[in-house]
């Protein structure tokens, strides 16, 4: 079977996923406590009673369950997100003002934490039971043992109100104007410092752990020891033999879940009140915001679903071994 082929099966078969997923997410939203007329009143509270009745018609939220999902799958599939109930701004124009900042941020996040993971898991299986092996575990043991919000706000206070050398919020300086291109990237980064920090430390532990633990294994197969017989250096072994088998376990996991990453990246952007998709999730959540809530679930739903795509590629490309 060829690239394409494959690609084009892989999309066809997810169909049916990510509408199974709709529909459940759907009807969980909508049974869940609370209506986001509620919370509309609870932020206006001198709306009438007749403009209530007027918008709960106007968004069908006098109709069956089941119209009002046949109703918002016809518009999705148009290309219509539809509009907030609580803010009355188009869901595409909300969420297109935050995608790049959870994209931004969780693919810096990985990258930080593949840039330790991998070097320090590989140095601690080499030197396994060392004190570099020794400290590499304890590290991993409380990454994995930390919340990701208690992280946080360490960070915070210590770099940020002890130190004063990170913001503590925001993706940008409020309200400052930039004289070129160069200062406000600068400027971005900096805010983006501690937040990527935070979610990749988290995920620099278990992914070292994975390395350590490949590594391990890899070291134990009969073409190492084939390898060194033939005389090539030790680094050559590791890097380019033993590291390459490693990283297939790896790969999974990463390509597995960064997918999740854009939607579990809620709490990180929670407590650095960074303006991505995280935040905007729990603040639908909060308010009962239906068309934001579905929509948040239908592009962290295809995500997962192409991040497993391009594992599957990337897993063929680094084992030839393996066909589409």
């Amino acid at each position: 079977m060829g690239l394409k082929e494959y690609v084009v099966r892989r999309l066809i078969t997810a169909i049916p996923t990510l509408l199974a997923i709709s529909v459940i997410t759907f009807a969980i939203v909508h049974l869940a406590p609370g209506d986001p007329l509620q919370f509309f009143l609870a932020l206006n509270p001198d709306t009438p009673p007749w403009m209530i009745e007027f918008l709960k018609r106007k968004y069908g939220l006098d109709r069956p369950l089941h119209e009002q999902y046949i109703k918002w799958l016809l518009m999705l599939l148009s290309g219509d997100l539809g509009y907030s109930y609580i803010s009355g701004e188009p869901v595409s124009y909300m969420i297109g003002v935050r995608v790049w900042n959870t994209i931004k941020l969780t693919l810096t996040a990985e990258l930080i934490a593949l840039s330790i993971s991998i070097p320090l898991g590989v140095i601690s299986a080499v030197k396994s039971n060392s004190a570099v092996d020794h400290a590499s575990r304890v590290f991993a043991l409380m990454g994995v043992s930390m919340p990701v919000f208690w992280l946080g706000i360490m960070f915070i206070y210590v770099f940020s109100l002890w130190l004063g050398l990170f913001p503590t919020f925001g993706a940008a300086t409020t309200g400052k104007v930039y004289s070129n291109i160069f200062e406000q990237w600068a400027d971005e980064l900096w805010h983006l410092a501690l937040p990527a920090l935070t979610l990749g430390l988290v995920r620099t532990a278990f992914l070292t752990r994975l390395v350590r633990s490949s590594v391990i294994g890899e070291l134990q197969m009969d073409y190492v020891m084939t390898a060194r017989m033939k005389g090539l250096k030790e680094r050559v072994v590791i890097y380019k033999h033993v590291l390459r088998n490693a990283l297939l376990p790896v790969v999974t996991v990463v390509g597995l879940s960064m997918g999740f990453m854009l939607g579990g990246a809620v709490i990180t952007e929670t407590v650095f009140a960074w303006p991505g998709m995280g935040r905007l999730a729990w603040w639908a959540t909060l308010t009962r915001d239906y068309p934001v809530l579905m929509a948040i679930t239908v592009i962290i739903s295809t995500m997962v679903v192409l991040f497993n795509l391009v594992t599957d590629i990337v897993y063929a490309l680094i084992d030839p071994r393996i066909k589409y």
